[in-house]
């Protein structure tokens, strides 16, 4: 049986009514999503700001704080007030080096030594520092001081003891070097550029180091250490070494002996001299030193402090060269210091103080050139010991050094006596 299907009846097609105008939608209430950038207010702005001005405000205070620190010491070394405004005043010179017929052409440039006036006040000072040296129990005979006063601008006195004795000057002779190295390089003996020098130069005077000392040795007097040599081999390089000598003895320096090494010189592999530096010694039995008088190591530092020394220029880099730091933080701790033991370790650390020592086994000695900030000190002192009792003794050169300092500074500038 068929089951009828009933179809649904058709619907009449809804009209669609067109559309009114589009309503804006209707706020939500809900808060908008914030979006990630964060807007820049005025007020972070300013704070911004604020930050800025702090640390311009800290770097301003560091700044000012750190002045005292970087202005502890003079820009470069103080300068002595030579007499008579620009140069010493020159004195007669033996007749042997005035009537020389002919200078040699490597010469010092300062051909007479300065006058200064002798002191008694000064030589009861220089007594008193001797006897410092034997109330010890040191030897007498080996020791030799120059005391130069410097503090007043228009006479410079001095005083010494056993002050013009030659005696062995160790590592001063560095200080002598120095000056000729200068000369030769300003004078185009040594063509070389100064920079090519600089480290030897600062290891030389600054360490004492003999190796650099060595080589810039070598390169002032053009030879070299090496074997013996014979004949006219030999004497053409003694004279170009002995030019050290001339160089100074032809401007007043009498006697001055330089021409010797310091030892050990590590990259020679020597300990002692050997070879032509043994022959330039001449007989074992009483080998030729290098000497000088702590007179002839005085004038040096007083030509260099009145920047008469080579050259205006080269006196400067001198005086720089030979500045040390009295504030124990800076010597402490290095065992090569030129400080402890000798005439700088006893001093206050608020002084310009520069100098140059000499140690070995057996002596010791150090020129140095003292001044206090107020100017009440100014001097140079020179002291020499050519004794291993002194060698072995650390005492006796700050003790010398500190009695000449105090009676200096408590007098003031010195007046003509």
């Amino acid at each position: 049986m068929q089951v009828e299907r009933r179809r649904r009846p058709i619907q009449p097609r809804r009209r669609i009514e067109p559309l009114g105008p589009i309503q804006p939608r209707r706020q939500s209430s809900q808060r908008p999503v914030q979006s990630r950038r964060r807007v820049r207010t005025k007020f972070s702005r300013l704070k911004y700001r604020n930050i800025l001005c702090l640390i311009a405000g800290a770097i301003a205070i560091g700044w000012i704080v750190t002045i005292p620190f970087r202005t502890r010491r003079p820009p470069e070394p103080p300068v002595i007030l030579p007499q008579e405004a620009l140069s010493p005043p020159t004195i007669q010179t033996s007749e042997n080096l005035v009537e020389r017929q002919s200078e040699p052409t490597f010469s010092y440039n300062i051909k007479t030594p300065p006058n200064p006036v002798y002191s008694q006040e000064l030589q009861g000072i220089v007594d008193e520092a001797a006897k410092i040296a034997t109330s010890k129990g040191l030897p007498a005979e080996p020791l030799s001081i120059t005391l130069l006063d410097v503090s007043n601008s228009k006479t410079h006195s001095f005083a010494g003891y056993q002050n013009q004795t030659l005696r062995f000057p160790a590592s001063v002779a560095k200080l002598f070097w120095m000056a000729a190295f200068y000369s030769a390089l300003e004078t185009g003996t040594i063509t070389e550029r100064e920079s090519a020098f600089k480290d030897d130069l600062e290891q030389m005077i600054r360490v004492s180091n003999n190796d650099a000392a060595s080589r810039l040795l070598d390169k002032i007097t053009d030879t070299k250490s090496g074997g013996r040599l014979a004949g006219e081999e030999l004497q053409t390089w003694l004279k170009k070494r002995n030019q050290i000598n001339t160089f100074f003895q032809s401007a007043g320096y009498n006697d001055l002996r330089i021409t010797t090494k310091n030892y050990p010189i590590h990259y020679l592999k020597q300990e002692q001299p050997i070879g032509r530096d043994l022959q330039l010694r001449g007989d074992p039995s009483q080998p030729i030193r290098n000497q000088l008088t702590t007179d002839q190591a005085a004038r040096l530092i007083y030509e260099i402090y009145t920047r008469q020394a080579v050259s205006s220029v080269a006196s400067r880099k001198m005086a720089y060269l030979l500045t040390r730091d009295l504030d124990p933080k800076a010597w402490k701790n290095d065992p090569s210091n030129s400080i402890q033991g000798f005439l700088g370790e006893s001093l206050p650390t608020n002084i310009y103080f520069g100098s140059k020592v000499g140690f070995t086994s057996k002596s010791r000695s150090e020129a140095a050139f003292v001044r206090t900030l107020d100017d009440r000190a100014i001097y140079i002192l020179v002291v020499f010991a050519d004794d291993p009792a002194y060698a072995k003794d650390e005492t006796a050169f700050p003790a010398i050094s500190r009695y000449v300092f105090d009676r200096l500074n408590a007098r003031g500038p010195s007046s003509l006596q």
